[in-house]
């Protein structure tokens, strides 16, 4: 078994938690903002970056945690990626808002629309492909591989059809709080050690 950082995973896990958090006030601010005052969705980039940079950090340490702990090495690539698209989906919806709050008006705006969402089912089917994959660990990560490669799967599929994204990103809430078990429940078993 190799050293583990138990301080990292501690943090990782705690963040995975409160980026599920996050997601709600994210989900519900967007879809009241863009009802009631179209492009105020601005107030919501501070959340949004939180969320994208603790989304960056969880997923990068669920990496390093796939290799070290479990010697498992078949979504690294897909992680990556999932890094990559999670924040060009950011910038693509920041500039999208931005857009809206300047009022500017350019001849491809609805190519930055038709972007943001092929960045989304690309996002989704990543996620698929990420849920995918860790089913073919041999580690059942405490129990909670299983559950926690479904919901991913499940939240993916959802965000692919652009219509169930918010139930897929519910579904991606409760992978958060699964995935921050797994960091948890790593470093309870490093302190056992």
């Amino acid at each position: 078994m190799v050293k583990i950082d138990i301080a990292r995973y501690s943090l990782a896990g705690r963040l995975a938690v409160v980026s599920a958090v996050l997601l709600f006030p994210e989900i519900g601010g967007s879809i009241l903002l863009s009802f009631i005052a179209p492009g105020m969705d601005i107030y919501l980039a501070p959340i949004q970056l939180v969320n994208l940079l603790i989304g960056i950090y969880v997923l990068y340490t669920f990496r390093v945690l796939l290799n070290a702990q479990f010697a498992f090495h078949g979504t690294d690539l897909v992680i990556t990626t999932l890094i990559l698209v999670k924040a060009l989906f950011f910038i693509s919806g920041q500039v999208e808002i931005i857009g809206a709050v300047i009022r500017w008006e350019y001849p491809h705006s609805s190519g930055l629309q038709i972007a943001t969402v092929v960045l989304l089912v690309l996002y989704g089917l990543l996620l698929v492909l990420f849920g995918i994959g860790l089913l073919r660990m041999r580690d059942n990560m405490f129990g909670l591989l299983r559950p926690f490669a479904y919901a991913t799967v499940v939240g993916g599929v959802s965000l692919t059809t652009v219509l169930l994204a918010p139930v897929g990103l519910l579904v991606a809430a409760v992978a958060l709080v699964i995935q921050g078990m797994v960091f948890l429940r790593t470093e309870r078993e490093a302190e056992i050690l």
